[in-house]
């Protein structure tokens, strides 16, 4: 079994909001995160939220969406709208359907 596989729900949360606030935070206050980093580090926010149950992805979806836009802005600003890390997390949110909860979520590719 998958690390990941095996990990209670609050620790799931936990890791995903821990890793987008402190992505976030970084972008935000206009550090240079190493540029190297970036790519895993949005991969693993991606891997974590799809790693949820429908339902909880359910719950907190307009959430996170909210905060992945925050981060495409940041990016945007820092590094470009070209740059490939920006183009991750719109490629992110594009990959969500139904941003709200009244619509639930859906990723195109389940």
């Amino acid at each position: 079994m998958d690390k990941q596989d095996s990990m209670s729900l609050n620790r799931l949360l936990f890791d995903l909001g821990s890793r987008l606030g402190s992505l976030e935070g970084y972008l935000y206050s206009e550090e240079r995160v190493e540029k190297k980093y970036l790519q895993g580090w949005l991969q693993n926010i991606d891997r974590e939220f799809g790693s949820l149950s429908a339902e909880v992805r359910n719950d907190i979806v307009a959430d996170y969406l909210e905060l992945l836009r925050k981060v495409q802005a940041l990016l945007q600003r820092l590094y470009g709208e070209d740059d490939a890390d920006t183009l991750q997390v719109k490629r992110m949110i594009g990959g969500l359907k139904g941003g709200s909860h009244e619509e639930g979520y859906h990723r195109n590719d389940q």
